[in-house]
C-alpha cells in the first residue's frame, strides 16, 4: 500500500526552498566550482554547468578502518535482523519504517529492527512503536559515533533499510554496505548514480512491497549475498576517500574548466 503521510511538513519544505531561492543565485555569482552530490543537482546550475564548472562528486567510505574492523568482529553473533541509519527527520521516512516493520512482523514475528540516530522525530517513532506493539521488535539506540560501537551493530545486523523519502544521495546506506549487508530503499532519482548496485529499490511510499522486499531478503540468503557482493565490489572501485579526492582534482584541474 502506498504510504499517505499524515504530515505534510509543508510549512518546513516551503521554508527549506525559500532558503534556496535565495542563496543559489549567489553561489553561482561567487563560485568558481560547484560541488553537488548526483547528476540531478547537476541541472540546477545550467549556466555553470555549460562552463563545465559543476562538479558531482558522490560520497566515500573509510573502508580501510571498516576492513580492520572487520577482521576483529568476526566472532559476533548476528543479533538484528535489520539496521536503520539516520536522522530522525520527515526525509528519512523513519515514522512510515515502524509501519514497515510491523508488516515484517506479521510474517516474522521475532524480526528485530535496530534503529541508529537521533531528531525531532524521535517521539512520534517511540509513540508508533507503543501503538503497533513492536517494543520487543524494534530498539532504538540514539545517536552513535563512528566506530566500534556503531560497526559492531553494522557486523550484527543481516540487511539495511533505508526508507528516505527524497535525499541527495545518502551516506548512511553505503556505510553500512561496506559491512557486506544488502540495502533496500525506495526508487529515488537520485541512487541511479549513487547506489545502481548493491541496493533493492521499490515503488516510492509503498510501504507493502517494501516490507515484502525485507522478507524476501531474510528468507533468502543466496540473494543477501548476491546483492551484498555487488554492493562491495561497488564500494572497493568508487567509493574510498582516495578515489573521490582524485575525482575532484580531475574536474577541477582539467582543461575543459
Amino acid at each position: 500500500t502506498e504510504a499517505v503521510r499524515d504530515n505534510k511538513y509543508r510549512f518546513k519544505a516551503f521554508l527549506y526552498w525559500l532558503s534556496q531561492l535565495i542563496t543559489k543565485p549567489l553561489v553561482s555569482k561567487m563560485s568558481d566550482f560547484i560541488l553537488v552530490n548526483n547528476e540531478e543537482e547537476r541541472k540546477q546550475f545550467p549556466n555553470m554547468n555549460k562552463q563545465g564548472k559543476v562538479v558531482v562528486v558522490l560520497g566515500a567510505v573509510d573502508l580501510e578502518k571498516i576492513n580492520n574492523f572487520k577482521l576483529k568482529a568476526k566472532s559476533y553473533k548476528l543479533k538484528y535482523d535489520a539496521v536503520f541509519q539516520g536522522r530522525f527527520h520527515p526525509q528519512k521516512g523513519v515514522v512510515e519504517l515502524i509501519d514497515i516493520w510491523r508488516k515484517v512482523v506479521e510474517n516474522r514475528p521475532n524480526a528485530k529492527l535496530v534503529m541508529i540516530g537521533d531528531g525531532p522525530l524521535m517521539g512520534e517513532v517511540r509513540k508508533r512503536i507503543t501503538i503497533d506493539k513492536l517494543t520487543n521488535n524494534v530498539e532504538l539506540v540514539g545517536y552513535v559515533f563512528d566506530g566500534s560501537e556503531k560497526y559492531k551493530i553494522f557486523s550484527q545486523s543481516r540487511v539495511v533499510v533505508h526508507p528516505a523519502f527524497y535525499d541527495s544521495g545518502g551516506m548512511a546506506a553505503a556505510e553500512a554496505m561496506a559491512f557486506g549487508l544488502p540495502v533496500i530503499g525506495f526508487k529515488l532519482k537520485s541512487y541511479e548514480s549513487y547506489y545502481p548496485k548493491g541496493m533493492l529499490k521499490v515503488k516510492l511510499g509503498d510501504l507493502k512491497s517494501f516490507a515484502n522486499k525485507i522478507v524476501e531478503l531474510l528468507n533468502n540468503s543466496s540473494l543477501r549475498r548476491k546483492i551484498a557482493n555487488e554492493g562491495l565490489l561497488m564500494l572497493k572501485e568508487n567509493w574510498s576517500w582516495d578515489k573521490r579526492a582524485q575525482d575532484v582534482l580531475m574536474n577541477i584541474t582539467s582543461d575543459n574548466v
